[in-house]
């Protein structure tokens, strides 16, 4: 390569850096009160079923799996097959309030709405099925 093509080069990269690092500074003070954790938004995935119980039983081995996913900043699809069953799907959308460490699940038609405590990864989901508790330990992978 001749000199002039590397001072080229060099102030070409110079620049590409300079404007990007101008953009970021632009894009920062915008920011206010966000942490990266906040536009990470480390709770979107997918939540496997480690537990399940209605009332005193385990019903966790009548399912192949349970699994949530939180697809997006919104919307989340409850996937479930019991043993010799089909696949089942439940969409719905949700809120995580990161100051309660609450994620709210509601269905689409805006009958069920419920909040749940979220921490650290592990999700606990609990509602009444007839007369007993159905609790649902989810834990993120």
């Amino acid at each position: 390569m001749h000199k002039k093509q590397i001072i080229w080069q060099a102030i070409y990269m110079k620049s590409f850096i300079l404007a990007g690092l101008l953009s970021l500074m632009c894009w920062l003070p915008n920011m206010k009160d966000s942490t990266l954790k906040d536009i990470a938004k480390p709770y979107i995935g997918r939540y496997e079923c480690k537990s399940a119980q209605l009332g005193d039983k385990d019903c966790l081995e009548n399912f192949s799996y349970i699994r949530l996913e939180l697809k997006d900043e919104e919307n989340f699809i409850l996937y479930y097959k019991e043993k010799e069953g089909k696949q089942k799907e439940i969409e719905g959308k949700y809120v995580y309030d990161k100051n309660k460490s609450v994620l709210t699940l509601s269905d689409k038609k805006g009958v069920f709405k419920r909040e749940f405590p979220l921490n650290n990864g592990n999700l606990t989901i609990s509602f009444p099925v007839g007369d007993k508790i159905l609790i649902l330990q989810l834990e993120q992978k």
